[in-house]
């Protein structure tokens, strides 16, 4: 029952709201179902699976706001679910910071959920495993891995007739190889939504030249070098920078972005002219959901073009403070 059809989620969502009593409502639920394995020492250690499904509800009484979470689907413990919310809102106080509900939104649609990785099984995980073991042991390597499978949906509606839905799978696979004698180490990465191109034999294959290569390294003196990052290393930098291109720490002073004195650096280059970043919901090697945790539209969005800085993202309170567009964080599709 984790993944439930859009169909079956609004059926649910629409049955919470029919018991509000609230001046606003919005409710979401979200399941997941996956699996993984882990091995050590060229061994396989633990293997495991899992599911949730989680009924999220919130509800408002003018600015004041109260939420509720709950597991369990039968009418009575919907309808007790939204009854809590309501209880909370009335206690709580005045959100200065509140923003009404969405009303009606339309939306991208982006390929992200690949039945080949929502039927993956314990069997295709052992082989998987194997395929990265294997070639371990033929070169007197040790390995250390971890495969975790996924199939995701989230969805939501509230009472100014806002409804969503999206639903995602992905694979995530890394590996460590090192040799015997503690000498030389390699490191592989790879996640898809689509297993079909996920080749563990292959990607381990890296981090065992990786370690064969780096046996027996030596010191060099301090200096500058010319280093060229591959993009598991280079993911890493690029997230942390793109989630602070957000517009209130840059104009509060909290981020990167901000500038001395004030401002923020929105149209400056920052970056080498060569240097163009973008988030695109659709895009078929890293789609993501088309919408955000409040209902918000994503769509292709330039950050840095050129160089310089083209957008920041908002959270609806802060663009309605600053009179500007509401544009949404990029979400995972960078």
């Amino acid at each position: 029952m984790a993944i439930l059809s859009k169909d079956d989620a609004r059926a649910i969502l629409e049955k919470a709201m029919s018991f509000s009593k609230a001046d606003g409502f919005e409710s979401n639920v979200n399941g997941n179902v996956g699996g993984n394995i882990r091995y050590a020492r060229n061994t396989v250690t633990t293997s495991g699976r899992e599911s949730d499904l989680t009924l999220i509800v919130q509800s408002n009484y003018g600015k004041k706001m109260g939420t509720a979470t709950i597991n369990e689907f039968d009418d009575a413990s919907v309808e007790k679910v939204v009854r809590r919310s309501e209880e909370l809102a009335k206690l709580a106080p005045e959100n200065p910071e509140f923003v009404d509900v969405l009303g009606p939104q339309q939306y991208l649609k982006s390929k992200a959920y690949y039945e080949s990785t929502a039927n993956i099984n314990p069997e295709f995980r052992a082989q998987a495993a194997l395929n990265s073991i294997k070639p371990c042991r033929e070169k007197d390597l040790i390995a250390a891995g971890f495969l975790q499978d996924s199939a995701n949906f989230q969805a939501m509606i509230n009472t100014a007739g806002l409804f969503a839905y999206h639903a995602s799978t992905g694979i995530d696979f890394s590996i460590t190889v090192r040799t015997k004698d503690g000498t030389g180490s390699g490191y592989a990465t790879r996640d898809y939504n689509d297993v079909n191109k996920l080749d563990t034999g292959r990607a381990s294959q890296i981090a065992i030249e990786k370690a064969d290569m780096s046996r027996d390294a030596k010191a060099i003196e301090p200096g500058k070098y010319t280093v060229v990052l591959e993009p598991a290393a280079s993911i890493g930098l690029l997230q942390n920078m793109i989630f602070s291109f957000n517009a209130r720490q840059a104009d509060e002073g909290r981020s990167f972005m901000a500038k001395k004195g004030g401002g923020t650096k929105l149209g400056e280059k920052i970056v080498d002219e060569r240097i163009t970043m973008y988030s695109d919901p659709t895009h078929p090697d890293v789609p993501t959901s088309t919408w955000t945790q409040d209902g918000r539209p994503r769509k292709k969005t330039y950050w840095i073009e050129n160089g310089v800085v083209k957008n920041l993202f908002y959270s609806r309170f802060w663009a309605k403070d600053k009179g500007v567009e509401a544009t949404p964080s990029p979400g995972n599709g960078i």
